[in-house]
C-alpha cells in the first residue's frame, strides 16, 4: 500500500494520479470532473475518476459483472480523511484515527 503524506503544494495529487495510472486504479475524490481537468493539465490521461459517494455505493452494491476473474478495479483515494467522513456519514470533524505503517 502506498501512503502519500506531505504538505500543501508538495505534489501529492500529481503523485497519486501517476500511481493510479501506473496501477490501472480508479482515483476516488470529492470532485471527479475537477480532478480529471487537473490531471489533463498535468498531462496525465487514461485515469478513471469516481466520487466518494459513488465509490461507497460501488463497495456496498458491487456491479454484478465483478466475478473472481473480473475483480473490482483497484482504487486510490485523494484526501482519505474526507472520504472516511463521507463513508461514515459524519457531519462533524473526524477527531482522530490510527494508521499502521506496515505493508
Amino acid at each position: 500500500m502506498y501512503r502519500i503524506i506531505d504538505g500543501r503544494g508538495s505534489g501529492k495529487t500529481s503523485r497519486l494520479m501517476l500511481l493510479a495510472k501506473e496501477n490501472g486504479a480508479t482515483l476516488v475524490c470529492s470532485n471527479p470532473r475537477a480532478m480529471e481537468a487537473k490531471a489533463h493539465a498535468y498531462g496525465i490521461v487514461g485515469i478513471d475518476f469516481m466520487s466518494y459517494a459513488d465509490a461507497i455505493d460501488h463497495m456496498r452494491y458491487p456491479d454484478s459483472r465483478h466475478t473472481a476473474e473480473n475483480r473490482r478495479p483497484a482504487m486510490v483515494v485523494d484526501e482519505l480523511e474526507d472520504f472516511v467522513q463521507c463513508a461514515l456519514g459524519m457531519n462533524g470533524p473526524l477527531i482522530g484515527y490510527t494508521l499502521s505503517n506496515e505493508d
